[in-house]
């Protein structure tokens, strides 16, 4: 049966470990992680080429102008988006493809992506979440209530995915071992459409 290569669309609450997880995958079977392109300038720890693509505003317009965008979008002052070259040059090589959002993100894209797989990483419970969270120590009291907030938009979205992973604490290698499992299964799913944009940015 032939293989065609997978687009992951991965997402979850804040503190449900997708940075690990999707840190794991790369490591054990060579996905590649789609790294988004922004005008902002780099924060404290960034690393250019990790996090984001860094470029200028004028750079990220004279790219839209020559369409190299898969999406795009403004966010407050600045432009964020992702190359098509980060989503089609990989599966041209014969490798497969995870991008990390959130729940917007995750909606953006199942509209957009035909032939994309979405999977929605959860914790065990809300309290599992709030304690990584506080474990983190990242988070001030009103962060905190926010991205509790968020955990209300993620849960209304979890069923519109096609595949649900649990991520328990200190289990990580369960849950990388059943997202693995899950791409190789969908390599091989004659029903899945080819990877294509339903629309031209």
């Amino acid at each position: 049966m032939k293989e065609r290569q997978v687009v992951v669309i991965l997402h979850g609450p804040s503190g449900v470990g997708k940075d690990a997880v999707v840190d794991a995958l790369r490591e054990r079977i060579g996905i590649h992680r789609a790294t988004s392109t922004t005008s902002r300038a780099p924060r404290k720890g960034e690393e250019n080429g990790v996090h984001y693509h860094f470029v200028s505003r004028e750079e990220f317009e004279e790219m839209i102008a020559a369409g190299e965008f898969a999406e795009y979008a403004k966010v407050y002052q600045d432009w964020k988006g992702l190359e098509r070259r980060e989503l089609f040059d990989p599966l041209e090589e014969g490798r497969d493809v995870i991008i990390r959002t959130d729940v917007q993100g995750a909606r953006h894209w199942r509209q957009v992506m035909e032939g994309a797989i979405s999977i929605f990483l959860m914790a065990e419970d809300r309290e599992a979440l709030r304690a990584r969270l506080i474990a983190r120590n990242s988070e001030d009291p009103e962060s905190l209530a926010r991205r509790e907030a968020e955990l209300h938009a993620e849960m209304d979205d979890i069923e519109r995915n096609d595949y649900v992973v649990l991520n328990r604490q200190g289990r990580i290698a369960e849950a990388v071992d059943e997202i693995a499992a899950i791409i190789e299964q969908e390599r091989k799913n004659p029903d899945r459409p080819d990877v294509r944009l339903r629309v031209e940015v």
